[in-house]
């Protein structure tokens, strides 16, 4: 997706240096977590041939300390985001809008939006649900015997859809279930990130300038969010004028 006409040459703060750090936190421990994951699940099939099992060895186990340590690094940047945005995520009658005009992706229009349009707040809160969800598996795992999570949720969940799943189980059983889920929902996110990372990327050109430096050009601005950029110049001009 292109600029319309071009550049402006100007440009309008996007993101602060403390959202970006954030947003990097999150992204970059998720990579980390995403790479030292699938090698724990999935490297003994691919690596040990290519490697042979005593490198595989040494690998899995600096994987798997990796992947305990750098998730605190996602937890954190997972609530620094979502303090700093959720505000902006809240749906409104806007994103109707621009839901059916297709986020402007097949067609040249650009639907109005503020800060996040309605593609950005199902991403916001993809990560955040399956993030906090994935978390909460992950520090199952991490202290099985303080933090069970699966007995009491199929409690839950038997009262209320009349299902018949096991309420009393041993720590390695809850573990088996939290590994489970921990992968399926990880696999989710990685769809949902991998697309997220190549709109903001290659697929539309000046947007990877907000997570960049922080500045993005104006005519960006006003063609995907043109209700944001208004907010922004009127403050501007208000505080111009006191």
């Amino acid at each position: 997706m292109k600029i319309d006409g071009g550049p402006a040459g100007t440009t309008i703060e996007r993101f602060k240096a403390i959202e970006r750090f954030g947003h990097w936190l999150l992204a970059g421990s998720f990579i980390a977590l995403g790479l030292t994951g699938l090698i724990t699940l999935m490297g003994r099939s691919f690596l040990i041939p290519l490697m042979g099992p005593d490198a595989f060895a040494t690998l899995a186990a600096g994987s798997k300390w990796l992947h305990n340590n750098v998730a605190w690094a996602f937890m954190l940047g997972l609530v620094m985001t979502f303090v700093m945005w959720v505000a902006h995520n809240i749906p409104n009658k806007l994103d109707w809008q621009w839901l059916k005009a297709g986020g402007g992706i097949f067609t040249k229009s650009h639907p109005p939006a503020k800060k996040f349009n309605a593609g950005q707040k199902i991403i916001f809160w993809t990560v955040m649900i399956l993030g906090f969800s994935v978390s909460l598996s992950g520090l199952s795992l991490l202290f099985p015997f303080e933090m069970p999570m699966f007995a009491k949720t199929f409690g839950v969940m038997n009262s209320i859809l009349g299902t018949d799943f096991p309420t009393v189980l041993a720590p390695h059983e809850e573990m088996q279930y939290a590994n489970i889920w921990h992968s399926i929902v990880a696999f989710v996110m990685m769809v949902a990130i991998i697309a997220h990372i190549y709109i903001g990327s290659v697929g539309m050109e000046g947007a990877f300038d907000a997570m960049g430096n922080g500045q993005v050009d104006v005519e960006w601005a006003r063609q995907h969010h043109d209700l944001w950029v208004a907010e922004v110049e009127a403050k501007q001009a208000k505080g111009e004028s006191t």
